[in-house]
């Protein structure tokens, strides 16, 4: 019985690991993959938007010795909500090193839509985080609800290593806010 109980735990944990509803970006990789003669760019950041372009695959030709772009995905963010009743909202651990969170909720306009990408960036002291929406992956034979559907997201920013000093962030061009590191945030 003690074993059959160690085991379903094990299993459960290992579920819950490999499950995309626990990842930031379930549906993609976080790094470039070079597979079969292809390497996939998963996000590319421009000088206005992180993340404006993502999964671009290229091709080597070795007869002309350069690289050929096969296909990516365009992703201009507009500004203003991507959600209806949008609300962030900053978290800042009392622990060392501290860690800080944006916690953003809201309602999807429908049960169709999901977060694709999620991409920050530190540009001086100012996180620009990008919110890219989509469709879900679902196959195209299911039907979606056509009700609002409430959703909230956890992102962590990467503050590790920054020195002590007022941090601001933005999100989608919208949202903005600003938190303070009292002291250097390394162990």
């Amino acid at each position: 019985m003690y074993l059959i109980g160690n085991l379903l735990k094990i299993v459960a944990i290992v579920l819950l690991l490999t499950n995309p509803v626990f990842s930031q970006t379930p549906l993609s990789f976080d790094y470039p993959v070079y597979k079969d003669g292809k390497l996939t760019i998963p996000r590319i950041d421009t000088e206005t938007q992180t993340g404006r372009f993502q999964k671009a695959e290229f091709q080597f030709d070795s007869s002309t010795n350069t690289w050929k772009l096969l296909t990516f995905i365009e992703t201009p963010i507009t500004p203003g909500p991507v959600t209806y009743e949008e609300k962030v909202e900053v978290i800042v651990t009392d622990s060392s090193p501290v860690q800080v969170f944006l916690k953003i909720s809201g309602e999807f306009s429908n049960g169709c839509a999901h977060f694709q990408q999620i991409n920050q960036i530190l540009k001086g002291n100012i996180f620009e985080i990008t919110l890219h929406i989509g469709p879900n992956p679902f196959p195209s034979g299911i039907a979606c609800t056509m009700a609002l559907v409430p959703y909230e997201k956890i992102i962590p920013l990467e503050v590790y290593g920054l020195p002590a000093g007022i941090y601001e962030y933005n999100v989608n061009g919208e949202h903005t806010g600003s938190f303070t590191l009292a002291q250097d945030n390394t162990l």
